[in-house]
């Protein structure tokens, strides 16, 4: 048996529990037993109970926490905006992939993996409202990298909306469990093929807009 469990706010027991579901979710789908998930928080099963109804909206929580870009934008808007593009870039990729790979895991395990569904016949709420979440999420996120790379437009050949968008479909493609090559993945990587391309030289002679092809 755990040890009883120190006494917390329930917000932090909630985050706690969490925390601890979310790498179960990832390798055993919604097959998870709440005793799995005490062992791995180091509480008993009815301090569970105590912050979640039942494990079904446990489990809703861990997939709204994951789907949730705010900790992500959050971070990104942390980077010092003094250091040189590159380097906010990397920065950024990282905190980009990080995200990413949580939600390939998770996306993995509750979505290709006959245990989707909840256990009583119910589609997660997170599921129901998330391409709307996912265009909000989408809109705040373009903003927030935008002004990352604001302080450097005139540095660059594309508008800014351009950027952040090669940037994040960059991150997506070169992150993706199928997609992606390793090696590619690294985030200087991604950065200097976003910025430079693959070619030596900027001998290309579509340099602006306005030259044609």
């Amino acid at each position: 048996m755990p040890p009883r469990a120190a006494p917390l706010p329930l917000e932090d027991r909630r985050s706690a529990l969490i925390s601890a579901t979310e790498p179960l979710l990832e390798r055993y789908g919604r097959d998870i037993s709440t005793r799995q998930i005490a062992e791995a928080a180091g509480v008993a099963e009815g301090t569970i109970f105590r912050a979640f109804a039942t494990k079904d909206e446990l489990i809703d929580a861990v997939i709204e926490e994951v789907f949730d870009e705010q900790r992500s934008r959050d971070a990104i808007l942390a980077i010092d905006r003094d250091l040189p593009l590159p380097v906010r870039l990397v920065r950024a990729v990282t905190i980009l992939q990080d995200r990413t790979r949580r939600v390939f895991a998770l996306f993995h395990a509750l979505r290709l993996r006959p245990g989707w569904a909840r256990e009583d016949g119910e589609e997660p709420p997170a599921h129901e409202s998330l391409h709307a979440k996912q265009q909000h999420d989408r809109e705040q996120l373009e903003l927030v990298l935008a002004d990352l790379i604001g302080p450097d437009t005139d540095q660059l050949r594309f508008t800014t909306a351009e950027a952040v968008t090669a940037l994040r479909a960059a991150v997506f493609s070169l992150t993706h469990p199928l997609l992606g090559d390793e090696s590619l993945a690294r985030p200087d990587r991604i950065v200097d093929l976003v910025l430079h391309g693959i070619a030596r030289t900027p001998a290309h002679p579509c340099r602006t807009q306005e030259t044609p092809c």
